[in-house]
């Protein structure tokens, strides 16, 4: 079976928000599910190093600090309400530095890591937020995203993105992983079109042979290996993020590669992983290339 690094186990940053709290309980379901621990942190921020008087900095870090440690108690409620006894063991650690680099350097011992998509400040509030965006590009395990009141699907399916890049091998064996634990099929969709759809007209059949012989090639082997997976496929011609994002409604998680064909490693989230964090109804894991 695929192997995933779990040194820290299950890890999950809480802020004290909503969608915090909805990671909480999908990361303790996740530990539960796979007997492993889980660790949850909060993040001491120095951001506020801009005012000037020392006495003042003291009292907003020991205010942040306290907050913090309010916020970890909490969240280990939430953990324990969630699954009860299932989770052998729930850590609780505050770090300190920028959130983005302090979570991300833990997540280096990490099975996976777990966010809410937005969280409380302003910004986040606008798009799929700055900390778990930036965690999907910077973390070095999977990170899943987790909305403030995702649809519980548990009889539904896993959904995973297959565009043929090396990164989408990576979605590929955790998607597989994640189906076998659940005891549910995985879909693997590949669209074979996405190109404008303005693009002229002309014969698609010979496109179409070689996206399925494509598809077929990327599952063989997992399906080997999860033999008690069933595996249903989908070849689209369509966009492949709103294909995931409109399709996520039944499914109980959507696994993508940080980016695909067209990506930057180590830079940039594509686009396709992009969109579909922003806007899915299911919990999202992105994978990095291992």
């Amino acid at each position: 079976m695929y192997e995933f690094t779990q040194k820290a186990g299950v890890v999950v940053a809480v802020d004290g928000s909503a969608e915090a709290a909805a990671a909480v309980r999908w990361a303790a379901h996740e530990a539960a599910l796979r007997r492993d621990h889980l660790t949850i942190v909060s993040v001491v921020s120095r951001d506020y190093l801009y005012i000037r008087d020392p006495a003042t900095q003291d009292r907003v870090y020991r205010w942040q600090r306290h907050h913090c440690e309010e916020v970890l108690r909490r969240a280990q409620t939430i953990a324990e309400d969630a699954v009860g006894a299932a989770l052998p063991e729930i850590r609780t650690d505050l770090i300190f530095g920028k959130p983005v680099p302090a979570i991300a350097d833990i997540s280096k011992d990490s099975r996976v890591l777990v966010v809410g998509r937005r969280g409380l400040g302003t910004f986040d509030r606008l798009m799929a937020g700055s900390v778990s965006s930036g965690l999907a590009r910077y973390a070095h395990c999977p990170v899943a995203v987790v909305q403030e009141e995702p649809d519980r699907n548990q009889d539904g399916p896993v959904i995973v993105g297959i565009d043929g890049s090396p990164i989408s091998e990576s979605a590929i064996a955790l998607a597989f992983d994640e189906a076998s634990h659940r005891g549910v099929p995985l879909v693997a969709m590949h669209a074979w079109v996405d190109v404008l759809d303005t693009a002229p007209e002309f014969d698609w059949r010979l496109e179409r042979e070689q996206a399925n012989e494509l598809l077929g090639e990327r599952l063989a082997g997992w399906q080997e290996r999860y033999p008690d997976v069933k595996v249903i496929r989908k070849l689209v011609k369509a966009h492949p993020g709103r294909w995931l994002i409109e399709h996520s409604r039944n499914a109980q998680l959507v696994v993508v590669g940080s980016h695909g064909r067209g990506g930057f490693a180590g830079m940039l989230l594509g686009s396709v992983s992009r969109n579909v964090l922003h806007a899915s109804h299911a919990p999202v894991i992105v994978t990095r290339g291992h």
